[in-house]
């Protein structure tokens, strides 16, 4: 069983999130919404690289966009096993944040 990096559980997130549009731009941009970090592509497409080779992400080419010298896009999908492991990430943060309370870490006045 792989376990997933932080990065690799939020990119799953959001591939599962974005259903069928979910390719590099919007990834990236979801990645920025939640985090509050800039994801590089660099980066990004590494990752998305890996989970594809793990198996948890497949991807297809969109058709091409209708316009002159307009470009398909590459979007990605979650495998059966992209499933069970965004399913074993969350259970594992419940099982780890299950008994600390919402507002333990608020400033205290």
């Amino acid at each position: 069983m792989y376990e997933l990096t932080k990065n690799e559980e939020l990119i799953l997130l959001f591939i599962w999130k974005l259903k069928d549009n979910a390719y590099g731009v919007t990834i990236r941009e979801s990645f920025k919404q939640v985090s509050g970090k800039k994801l590089n592509y660099g980066s990004l497409y590494n990752t998305l690289y890996q989970l594809v080779r793990k198996g948890l992400v497949f991807s297809r080419d969109s058709e091409s966009i209708p316009r002159q010298g307009g470009r398909h896009k590459i979007l990605y999908y979650l495998t059966k096993e992209g499933e069970k492991a965004l399913q074993r990430a969350q259970k594992i943060q419940q099982l780890a944040w299950g008994d600390v309370p919402e507002y333990a870490f608020e400033k205290k006045k």
